[in-house]
């Protein structure tokens, strides 16, 4: 019924009318390949369909709410005046979902990068990254386009896919489509930088090896192993091979800082983990039309959480990990074990908190769809979706530490592993 509501609004409205990605890193925009009407709504339909099938977190919105941003969603994009129009009706609804995992791509939305990227550290907020010398690391940032930045991140996070608003705001920089050609950025101290996103910035993005690395903080005593994603199984393989370089260190840092996930990483976890351990609790949907004919509401399969064996050669030692807001996904898949058991201390801040296992559909015309179908819960029970692993010890990052390339988190662990 929710579906057939949806495409007979959908008809309805296009009748009247004819009557009267977050994107791969450096696309530009095409023109001339606006969608038509019956393409919009056609799109529109299929994705409303999908979430209706697949969406596994009710929980976290009402259905009734979904409807209302729905109807929104098609009144939108029936007059959006071209595809950017469409696509960002597209993005508002799917962010009306709140689940970090479901999200729409369009390969013809601006993906050219910003050059900077800006994160609220202690109510200011500063550049954490930068490819323009004018625009140091560490410097505060009042305006941008001339509006205070904290209404500029407000009005564009309702198109970002989160599963809260924390999530939302700070990707609101992960879409640079949202973002107009020429930026221009006020400065605390009264610069005004205008960044042209069409000229090449004065150095590229640092290069990223698909390897995690280690190192002796203390030789013999006290290991570092830096692993940044979970998106190519050669970060998970030279994890475990650095373990094992530093198996009779006393002490190990694992930092998971910025790893946005990709495929959990169950060698590793049982590399590290000496003890028993316990999986997620996850529910997802199931769809049987002859009870939801007779009125019985949607099934939901679900799987307790099971308790895992420790492997017999695991690490001995003691583990630190160090996490931070970009810790998702798959990050977060192996950093819960070491919070549920207590087996390693978890330092810094708290975790993105998404979780989705998405099913990903072609929409055609260069667009495409993830839904997240998969619900977590903590083995206890309590939720985690919207909520993140919350660290041990909470360290605040402060601009001062941006400006001169301090990592308090790193020195509270090194501290902690060379107490007694």
């Amino acid at each position: 019924m929710r579906l057939q509501l949806g495409l007979i609004i959908g008809l309805v409205l296009a009748l009247q009318l004819y009557a009267q990605r977050p994107i791969p890193s450096g696309s530009v925009p095409a023109k001339g390949s606006d969608l038509s009407v019956t393409d919009r709504l056609v799109v529109a339909s299929r994705i409303y369909a999908l979430v209706q099938q697949y969406f596994a977190h009710w929980d976290g919105v009402p259905r009734p709410n979904v409807e209302a941003s729905y109807r929104e969603y098609v009144d939108q994009l029936v007059g959006a005046g071209d595809r950017k129009a469409f696509d960002l009706a597209t993005l508002r609804f799917i962010a009306s979902l709140r689940n970090g995992h479901t999200q729409f791509f369009d390969a013809e939305l601006d993906g050219r990068p910003l050059k900077f990227w800006l994160l609220q550290v202690q109510n200011e907020w500063v550049i954490v990254d930068s490819q323009d010398n004018r625009l140091p690391r560490g410097a505060v940032v009042r305006t941008l386009n001339g509006k205070p930045v904290d209404d500029v991140v407000s009005e564009l996070a309702q198109y970002v896919a989160a599963s809260n608003e924390r999530l939302a705001r700070t990707h609101v920089f992960s879409y640079p489509g949202l973002f107009p050609e020429n930026i221009s950025i006020g400065l605390q101290n009264g610069d005004v930088v205008v960044v042209n996103r069409a000229v090449p910035g004065d150095a590229g993005p640092a290069p990223t090896a698909n390897v995690s690395q280690g190192r002796w903080l203390s030789e013999g005593r006290l290991a570092y192993i830096r692993i940044p994603a979970f998106g190519d199984p050669a970060y998970e393989r030279t994890a475990i091979e650095l373990v094992r370089q530093f198996g009779s260190a006393p002490s190990l840092i694992v930092d998971v800082r910025g790893n946005g996930g990709g495929t959990t990483p169950g060698q590793l976890i049982e590399t590290l983990m000496n003890r028993p351990w316990r999986t997620w609790q996850q529910t997802t949907p199931q769809s049987i039309a002859l009870l939801e004919a007779q009125g019985i509401p949607p099934l939901q399969a679900s799987r307790d959480s099971r308790q895992q064996l420790p492997s017999k050669d695991a690490y001995t030692g003691r583990v630190f990990l160090l996490v931070d807001r970009f810790c998702g996904s798959a990050c977060e898949d192996f950093v819960m074990p070491f919070k549920d058991t207590g087996r390693g201390l978890v330092i810094g801040e708290t975790t993105q908190g998404s979780s989705g296992n998405p099913y990903r559909a072609e929409l055609g015309n260069g667009m495409r769809v993830a839904i997240g179908a998969v619900r977590y819960a903590f083995p206890n029970g309590t939720p985690f979706e919207g909520v993140g692993i919350v660290p041990d010890i909470s360290i605040d990052i402060r601009p001062s530490d941006i400006v001169n390339s301090r990592d308090p988190v790193l020195e509270r662990a090194q501290k902690l592993a060379s107490a007694p």
